[in-house]
This record gives structure tokens, C-alpha cells and sequence, in this order.
């Protein structure tokens, strides 16, 4: 049903209908008790015929309604007539993401776009409230530019079991909906809104989608197996802490993303807050100390050191007013000139002590690291997509520990290149290898037969990353070893 400027609709005047999709129309109306523009979603009138629909739309419509926050449309109304139901909402006429879309956007106004958006959800989430639409399209702008979120909830309002069809009811968002939806999970998550967000992100600072297609299926499909295409490697340079956020953002399996979106988005902001602290700031100044005498047992001054005073004078002992594990080499020259340095073996046996010690730590720790799995022979690798270590073309070396250890290595590489990597086997005993997508798919691996060596070799289709899995032939097994990258 399509209703005509001047009809009425329960308090409400249409002026002009602005937009349409899978969830509804769009209506520009006016509200004369208040005088007062608004906006009606007018639901598909499909709603009409499942018989859940009332509850289900009284229920989010409430959850909904609670929202408070200034990154999300204000709803004021939620009522039905007749076999319409609507939703009545702020008026914003700045227009939508969507409009801004095509080629890649600088970082720092990504930024104030997805910042206040990520805010927005975490909000939103932190009350049980998913949005299950995130598109463009769904992302307003204010004439000051602040983007505003509409549509909260439509999709679980609606549902596939309202008469639309499933394939209908994603015809609109199959372009932004999560692996785990897009394979037939019931319930969408939190982390179904991130990949959304995260597609949008892609989107403004790389000028395109992940996976352009105009079939929805092969949108669907592509969701679940496809490798995300790393903007650097399709010829967009972006920083590395950004590309490595928004293919974690981008991870097929929820539990690989980041935690809420608000970290995705501060990933993106700057590189993770891991990096060592900078060496820059001088040391803070030791205060010179000050030296005094206290009643204590006779001190015994060294053979080539005369008495400091007669044998009459009650016995004392040199004490320092600074902390207690301060040297004698932090003292001033004007302090060291009143006493003679004593001889080398005892002024440094304090350092030298703590120092053997030390040293001792680390040689444990070295010959030990294996079975701690700790990797300190050489630098281990992440086990998890998410964590895997970036690389390129060459030869690159690692230690499989502590037993049963994983490490993965990410390739960015261009459509129809041919990837071949060795593993080559150092104290490890046995050894596979695999090449595997990004969802996991194994495109070919080999176990060590000849010569300590394993091979594997595959021309990719498209282009993106792709994975190098190692891990030790038995379960028992840990060592280290080398793999040999190279592609044409």
C-alpha cells in the first residue's frame, strides 16, 4: 500500500514518501499537536499475515523505544492501523553515508563518522539491543554532518517468519550480513553488527566493497568463504595497524573479531597499546647523598685505610639518607672525595651478585624456553587468524613450542599468483604444513617426507591473504624450523 501525500495516518499527515527497501517505505509526515516533522517506516504489509507479529513487534518495539543516546534516530512511536504497523521516528535530512561512498575516504573522517557509530552500538548492545542492519544506507547524516543510526531491530521485528521471505527479507542487506547469518544462524549477535561496521569501514577508506556483487546469493556466499581482499594488495596503501583492524573486523568467525565495536574502531585509530614504551624522557635525577653517622657496631675499615677517629669516640657506622639499594657509584664526586674508594672487588661484589643472577635467569630461560613454549630461541608466531603474523616472499624462521603449538603466517598476494612454501625442519623432528583461506579451507599441505623438507604449492583465483599453517608432526614434538616463501 502506498499512501498518497495528505492521507492521514494516525496523528500524522504524509507529506512526500522518501525511500523504500526490504523493511518498509520511508515517509516524510507531520505531526500537527506538535508541529512537527517526523519520519513513518511503514512496515511491509506482509507483517500481516504472521501471526507472531504483534508480540514480537510490541516486544522490540519497546527494547527500541528505551534507546537514548545521540548516534541514534529518537523513536517516538510505534502503533498500528488497520494492517499497517509503523514506526514513527526524528526527521534528518542531511542524507546517508551511502551518498558519500565510491572512492576511499581520508582515515581521520572515517573516524568521526565510525567513532560516534561504534558508541552508538556499544550502547545499544550493552542493552540487549543487536541492530542487524548496518548499511549505508542506514547511517544518516545531520546537515552538521553527525551520522545518526535508524532502523534498530527491524530485522528481528519483522523476521523471517513474517511473510517475507528469507531471501526477500536479506535482498537489501546480504551486501553487509555476517558469515555466521549468512550460513543460517538464528540468532544474530553483536558481532554480526562489528562485520557490518567493518564492510562500511572498508568501504570509505578503500572506495569499495570486500564483495561487489549484484546476485544476492553470491553475496551470501561470499561472506562465508571468500578471503577478505587486503587493500594493499589490490592497490590501496593503507597503514599497517589498519589493515590488520579491519581484516580482523572482518574475521569469518565471530570470536576472532574484536570484543565490542568500539575496539574495532580505536584499532583503527592508532596501533595497539602494546608497543614499548618510548625512550625518550630522561631518567628522573637521584637527590646526592647525604652522609651521617649513627651509633651502630665498630666499623672495620680496610688494611690501607687509617681510623677515622680515635679510639675513644663511640663506635659508629656510615649511613646514607637515600634508599637503601642506591651503590656507591650513584654518589656525587664531592661525597666520594671525603673517603677513599675501596678496593674494586668490594665496591662492585653489591652489583656483581644481582647481575650472576641475572645471568643465571637467562641461561635457564633460554635452554628452557622450548618446553615453556615461551619462544625465546626465536620469535614464535600467532595461532589464530587473527594474530597471524604478517610476511612476505623470502625465508622466515620460528619454533614450534610448547607441544601441540600452531603457528600462521598471513601472504598478501595479488589473483593468479603461484604461492609456493618449503618448511624446512632445524631441531624440530617432524613437521606439516598447510595452505589454508582465511575461513579455514585447506588448499594444499604435506608432512615432511624427503630430506626433512615439506612442500606446498597453489595458484590463487582471487586476490587477499592467505594462510601458512606449521605445526609439528606429532603431538609431542617441539624445535625449530624455517619456511621458504615465494611466489610469481
Amino acid at each position: 500500500m502506498t499512501l498518497t501525500p495528505g492521507a492521514t495516518l494516525g496523528n500524522y499527515q504524509i507529506v512526500e514518501k522518501v525511500g523504500a527497501g526490504g523493511m518498509g517505505s520511508v515517509y516524510k509526515a507531520y505531526q500537527p499537536a506538535l508541529g512537527r516533522y517526523v519520519a513513518i517506516k511503514v512496515l511491509p504489509p506482509q507483517t500481516a499475515g504472521d501471526p507472531s507479529f504483534a508480540e514480537r513487534f510490541a516486544l522490540e518495539a519497546r527494547a527500541i523505544g528505551k534507546l537514548r543516546h545521540p548516534n541514534i534516530v529518537t523513536a517516538y512511536d510505534f502503533s498500528q492501523q488497520g494492517e499497517l504497523a509503523f514506526l514513527v521516528s526524528d526527521f534528518i535530512d542531511g542524507g546517508t553515508l551511502a551518498d558519500q561512498l565510491g572512492a576511499p575516504l581520508p582515515l581521520d573522517y572515517a573516524l568521526t563518522i565510525l567513532t560516534p557509530l561504534a558508541a552508538a552500538l556499544d550502547y545499544a548492545h550493552a542493552r540487549g539491543v543487536v541492530h542487524r542492519d548496518i548499511k549505508p544506507q542506514n547511517i544518516l547524516l545531520s546537515h552538521e554532518g553527525t551520522p545518526v543510526l535508524t532502523d534498530f531491530g527491524l530485522a528481528k521485528i519483522i523476521g523471517p517468519g513474517s511473510g517475507v521471505t528469507q531471501a526477500g527479507a536479506l535482498m537489501g542487506t546480504a551486501e553487509y550480513i555476517a558469515p555466521e547469518c549468512a550460513s543460517g544462524a538464528d540468532v544474530a549477535g553483536p558481532a554480526a553488527d562489528q562485520y557490518a561496521v567493518a564492510i562500511v569501514a572498508y568501504q570509505m577508506l578503500v572506495g569499495r566493497h570486500p564483495f561487489p556483487s549484484d546476485n544476492p546469493i553470491s553475496a551470501l556466499m561470499a561472506h562465508v568463504h571468500k578471503p577478505v581482499p587486503v587493500p594493499s594488495a589490490i592497490g590501496v596503501p593503507l597503514a599497517p595497524h589498519v589493515e590488520g583492524a579491519l581484516l580482523r573486523g572482518l574475521a569469518k568467525k565471530p570470536e576472532e573479531r574484536f570484543a565490542r565495536v568500539g575496539d574495532f574502531v580505536r584499532a583503527l585509530a592508532s596501533p595497539a597499546p602494546f608497543a614499548a614504551p618510548s625512550q625518550s624522557i630522561p631518567p628522573t635525577p637521584i637527590p646526592a647523598p647525604v652522609l651521617t653517622l649513627t651509633a651502630a657496631e665498630p666499623a672495620k675499615p680496610s688494611a690501607a685505610e687509617p681510623p677515622a677517629r680515635p679510639a675513644t669516640l663511640p663506635p659508629a657506622r656510615a649511613s646514607l639518607s637515600v634508599p637503601m639499594d642506591l651503590t656507591p657509584m650513584d654518589r656525587t664526586p664531592e661525597v666520594a672525595a671525603r673517603k677513599k674508594s675501596p678496593p674494586w672487588w668490594r665496591s662492585r661484589k653489591v652489583l656483581l651478585v644481582p647481575a650472576l643472577v641475572v645471568a643465571v635467569l637467562v641461561v635457564l630461560a633460554l635452554l628452557g624456553g622450548r618446553e615453556r613454549g615461551g619462544g625465546t630461541v626465536t620469535d614464535d608466531h600467532g595461532n589464530t587468524f587473527a594474530t597471524a603474523t604478517q610476511i612476505s616472499a623470502g625465508t622466515h624462521a620460528g619454533v614450534i613450542a610448547p607441544a601441540g603449538d600452531v603457528d600462521l603466517f598471513r601472504l598478501n598476494v595479488p589473483a593468479n599468483a603461484n604461492i609456493v612454501v618449503e618448511l624446512h625442519l632445524g631441531t624440530l623432528p617432524r613437521g606439516a604444513i598447510a595452505l589454508v583461506t582465511a575461513n579455514g579451507q585447506i588448499l594444499d599441505e604435506e608432512n615432511d617426507v624427503v630430506a626433512r623438507v615439506a612442500r606446498v604449492n597453489y595458484t590463487t583465483k582471487d586476490a587477499g591473504a592467505y594462510y601458512i599453517r606449521v605445526g609439528a608432526g606429532r603431538t609431542d614434538a617441539t624445535g625449530t624450523y624455517s619456511i621458504v616463501v615465494t611466489t610469481r
